[in-house]
């Protein structure tokens, strides 16, 4: 297994993964907050990753590592710090590719989400803990997940699990992750996302 850096090549990979996070059903996450088709939501995020100039979010390719087996992506993660840039170079993300109408529609619909800012800024995450279906039961989200911790400076380490995921959330407390809190993240009359709750989970990385 080689796990490196993401490049160019590797985004329709990690599209797919993202999409199968996000899914709702019909739709997924980006498709019910631009109110797009998924073709059109897959061309947004298609451009964000394609912008040279997009660094340090989970929109972001700099921030993405690929477990690559047999020559082929077969899982993959991001790592991100919640400091000011991250939140700057997300919010000038959405005005600079969407159009003036989806981005007034994702406007209104993201003021429609609970403020959970307080508990996820200043934090390093794992986000994206993405296996391909095909190469299953290998170790790959484990391995990506130990190399996060391995390459970082922080005392703590973070990742966040939509509630209804029961069995990545006892995977990842298998792994040594502690339940923090659990987060209101949406509305069951407008839903957007595949949960209207996440718990947040940490470990200490630092003796």
């Amino acid at each position: 297994m080689i796990i490196r850096k993401a490049k160019k090549e590797d985004i329709p990979f990690i599209i797919k993964g993202i999409f199968a996070i996000e899914s709702t059903g019909k739709g997924n996450t980006f498709s019910n907050l631009f109110e797009t088709d998924k073709e059109t939501a897959y061309h947004y995020l298609e451009q964000f990753f394609l912008d040279e100039e997009n660094f340090d979010t989970e929109l972001s390719l700099n921030t993405y590592t690929i477990a690559e087996l047999d020559g082929q992506p077969a899982g993959m993660c991001a790592l991100i710090h919640t400091d000011a840039n991250y939140y700057q170079n997300k919010g000038e993300l959405f005005p600079i590719h969407l159009k003036e109408n989806h981005l007034d529609t994702f406007i209104k619909n993201a003021k429609t989400l609970p403020d959970i800012k307080t508990y996820s800024e200043n934090k390093y995450f794992i986000e994206y803990i993405f296996t391909d279906d095909h190469f299953r039961n290998k170790g790959i989200a484990n391995r990506l997940i130990q190399y996060q911790i391995e390459n970082n400076n922080a005392d703590k380490i973070y990742i966040n699990v939509l509630e209804n995921n029961t069995d990545a959330l006892k995977y990842y407390l298998k792994l040594g992750f502690t339940k923090k809190e659990t987060l209101i993240i949406d509305r069951p009359e407008n839903q957007i996302f595949p949960d209207v709750k996440k718990i947040l989970l940490s470990k200490n990385i630092k003796n």
